[in-house]
């Protein structure tokens, strides 16, 4: 009788405490940000299309390919990776038609590492835009997870190494002195104005 009491007693505990598992992460949010905390020197970015695009920095400047790059271009890319923010999962399957349907197939798909010093710091699979097109599947530091992130990582990436070099400001010619607007000369003939007294 005390055993059967037991065993009841122990099931009874069992099952609340798979209740208070499945309460907490029921309420758990899905969301989720990556972030780094070094700041990475070299961004690599691989894509089917593009070939690869590396933007490596060199004191105080970035360079791409080994030429000078455009500031205001490598912040955005920048910034994109070292805060990436997913709203959830929305597949666990390597299959091919999952990784088609998603944009994560070795054509489609765009391939950025990070890195500090050598060492890698994130990699990021971007696939296509979800059905917003302010949202992009992501697969984060080789997990085979599929995330959905917030912004248009795919098209942020999908650059040629030609985008992102520095072009530099045109100078104005110099003026030759016998190009200088001279003084005007009025050439018209003055009129004579006769006057006829009677």
């Amino acid at each position: 009788m005390k055993n059967r009491k037991f065993l009841l007693l122990a099931g009874i505990a069992v099952l609340l405490c798979v209740y208070i598992v499945q309460t907490i992460g029921a309420h758990r949010s899905p969301v989720k940000t990556f972030a780094l905390t070094d700041e990475p020197d070299t961004i690599t970015i691989v894509s089917a299309s593009n070939g690869t695009v590396a933007l490596t920095k060199v004191g105080e400047a970035w360079l791409v390919n080994n030429l000078p790059a455009e500031e205001n271009q490598v912040y955005i890319l920048n910034n994109a990776v070292k805060s990436v923010k997913t709203l959830g999962v929305v597949s666990r399957s390597n299959a091919d038609a999952d990784m088609q349907r998603y944009g994560l197939d070795d054509m489609s798909r765009i391939t950025v590492t990070v890195s500090k010093q050598g060492k890698t710091l994130r990699t990021l699979v971007l696939g296509k835009a979800a059905t917003n097109a302010d949202q992009t599947y992501i697969r984060v530091d080789g997990a085979s997870e599929t995330l959905i992130a917030t912004g248009n990582l795919h098209g942020q990436f999908d650059v040629k190494a030609e985008d992102l070099i520095h072009e530099p400001d045109e100078e104005e010619p110099d003026l030759d002195e016998n190009d200088a607007v001279g003084d005007f000369e009025d050439d018209s003939d003055e009129d004579e104005y006769e006057d006829e007294s009677e």
